[in-house]
């Protein structure tokens, strides 16, 4: 399958998962709603992983792949302290400039592919990259005074971590799935990594409840149907995402799954019918211009 059309279709599940897990951030801790997305998608894994490979020969011959290990727990841990960071960035006022300024994820992953995994870009396709965040950054943002004017703020330095840590997972999990050689094919890569990576993650965050926030067991049997619909989500947003890094850099597939972002503005326009401003248009122009020289420069 197309890398745009799997991007395409990851972005869509991820913003269905963030509807149902923002439906569950009033019920339950923000921790414990984050935690629904890895744990209620492992069993779904577990299932078909098995189904699918009928013996742990590629569960061994990954887990004697030191490098695989190394980057797949990397990978992990970056993702979870980016939702513990992103989290924190609530406790501000002005908690939307460090919002905005964390979409620079797409630029640090390409900067980070470079450094880590030394993959060249073609310039052309960089400043498409550079554009198409720029574009976001415009059309989501309602006051863009706002962002001059706490530029140097705390909001501002944590989102931009929050992009770092962000980007930090994605080359990481792009990095051990091209250690994967003895697999043959990209879907065999990407199921391996979603796997060990959502193992890892569900421990991790499980051992954090059990000694932090011990009663949110409780609150998440109570939302049990709500979170069996994020962790499918989350099972199917993850796997389309890593499908479409083991094809090609993971910047190119960040950049257009940026389109989540105007599937959720163009929904609620939709629903809502709320006039459109001259500034989104002017943002969302310069993204589908920057999404382009990716696509034609890549």
């Amino acid at each position: 399958m197309n890398w745009v059309v799997t991007s395409v279709i990851a972005a869509f599940f991820q913003n269905a998962r963030s509807s149902v897990q923002k439906k569950l951030n009033s019920k339950m801790s923000l921790m414990a709603s984050t935690y629904v997305r890895f744990s209620f998608s492992l069993p779904i894994i577990l299932v078909l992983y098995f189904l699918y490979y009928q013996n742990i020969e590629s569960f061994l011959s990954s887990l004697h792949t030191p490098k695989f290990l190394i980057y797949i727990f990397l990978g992990s841990i970056f993702q979870i302290s980016f939702t513990f960071l992103f989290l924190y960035l609530f406790k501000f006022t002005n908690f939307l400039v460090g919002t905005t300024l964390s979409k620079t994820e797409v630029i640090q992953v390409a900067l980070f592919e470079y450094i880590i995994l030394s993959e060249n870009l073609n310039q052309l396709a960089v400043s498409g990259i550079v554009l198409s965040t720029l574009g976001v950054i415009i059309f989501t943002t309602k006051d863009h005074k706002k962002i001059i004017n706490n530029l140097f703020s705390k909001s501002t330095l944590i989102g931009i971590l929050c992009g770092t840590l962000l980007a930090l997972s994605i080359v990481f999990f792009r990095g051990s799935m091209l250690e994967l050689n003895f697999l043959k094919s990209d879907f065999d890569k990407a199921f391996n990594a979603l796997f060990f990576s959502t193992l890892i993650q569900t421990i991790l965050i499980t051992l954090y409840l059990v000694f932090f926030e011990k009663d949110q067991f409780k609150k998440i049997k109570n939302n049990f149907q709500l979170s069996c619909l994020a962790g499918l989500f989350g099972f199917l947003a993850t796997f389309f995402w890593f499908y479409s890094f083991s094809i090609i850099h993971a910047a190119f597939v960040r950049a257009v799954g940026q389109v989540e972002l105007i599937f959720s503005y163009l929904s609620s326009r939709f629903l809502f019918r709320e006039k459109i401003r001259i500034i989104e248009i002017v943002g969302i122009i310069i993204f589908a211009a920057g999404i382009s020289l990716v696509l034609f420069f890549k």
